[in-house]
């Protein structure tokens, strides 16, 4: 049995005869600490970017494209003028919403 958790991340369950509500509860601290894992390499990758790191671009640059995560242009730019003359209809199925990674303490 193969479960999905977050985008591109597959977890299998095998069949070792453990009670199914305690392998969702092991599921769901898997997916605490995946969704942990995420955000601290996140903000490494950040972080090193900020300190001018060459690789942490490479690095930003696969994780924004591995998430699906593009730029947009800020109000009032030429490129915002020119997107704004541009039809994008025909993608309203592909897009997601993005959600913010839960603040840690």
């Amino acid at each position: 049995m193969a479960s999905q958790m977050g985008k591109g991340i597959l977890i299998r369950q095998g069949h070792s005869g453990v009670d199914p509500d305690s392998a969702s509860v092991v599921m769901a601290d898997l997916h605490d600490q995946l969704s942990e894992m995420h955000a601290e390499v996140i903000a490494q990758v950040l972080e090193d970017l900020r300190n001018g790191d060459r690789k942490a671009r490479q690095e930003a640059m696969a994780l924004l494209k591995q998430n699906n995560i593009t730029a947009a242009a800020p109000e009032g730019s030429t490129l915002r003028q020119l997107a704004g003359k541009l039809d994008f209809s025909g993608m309203a199925d592909k897009v997601v919403p993005l959600k913010r990674p839960p603040e840690s303490a």
